[in-house]
């Protein structure tokens, strides 16, 4: 078994600086500065109770805000440029999700057909999610998307071509042998 790597509070509290008030440098120098793996830096921070990332460097913004007489204003802006980032951050961090998951359909990893339809349908409510907090700032979703003058799909069509998804990928696992069964 490998020796346990010591961190000192000295290391920590550098490491929490970076984490928590520097957005421009990455996971990895705070990998470099404690000196331990990926792995290992996602395990201590968990015994640390660190929040995820994008949520300590909202905190630290928000505190940094300025404020004004009633010290609300500041925090509102601050606030709703955070949830507006926020939102674009999961709505592209949910599609990465959807992407993988779908690969491993495709190559056949997907053992479990019950969690994989579970997964997707979940994936699709966090996405309706980000699109409508994102929609209430009447922003579009991300920068990548066309700003043509295409209706807006609806949830109604969204989940409708979930489901043409989920029967594709049911039929796809049906041809290979399996029952195809998700539910």
């Amino acid at each position: 078994m490998f020796p346990r790597k010591e961190i000192t509070d000295e290391q920590r509290q550098q490491a929490w600086e970076v984490y928590a008030c520097e957005p421009k440098r990455t996971l990895e120098d705070i990998h470099v500065l404690l000196n331990v793996s990926s792995s290992t830096f996602v395990r201590l921070r968990q015994r640390w109770g660190w929040p995820p990332r994008h949520a300590a460097l909202n905190e630290n913004a928000l505190s940094k805000a300025p404020r004004d007489e009633g010290g609300v204003a500041g925090i509102a802006k601050a606030a709703a440029a955070s949830v507006n980032d926020a939102a674009r951050a999961l709505a592209q961090a949910t599609r990465v999700q959807i992407d993988t998951l779908m690969d491993e359909q495709r190559r056949g990893q997907a053992k479990d057909h019950d969690k994989t339809a579970r997964r997707l349908a979940s994936y699709a409510k966090t996405l309706a999610a980000a699109r409508a907090l994102l929609e209430q700032e009447s922003s579009p979703l991300d920068d990548s998307e066309p700003h043509d003058n295409r209706p807006r799909r609806s949830l109604h069509e969204l989940r409708e071509e979930l489901a043409r998804h989920l029967d594709r990928v049911i039929a796809e696992e049906e041809s290979r042998g399996r029952d195809g069964l998700l539910v």
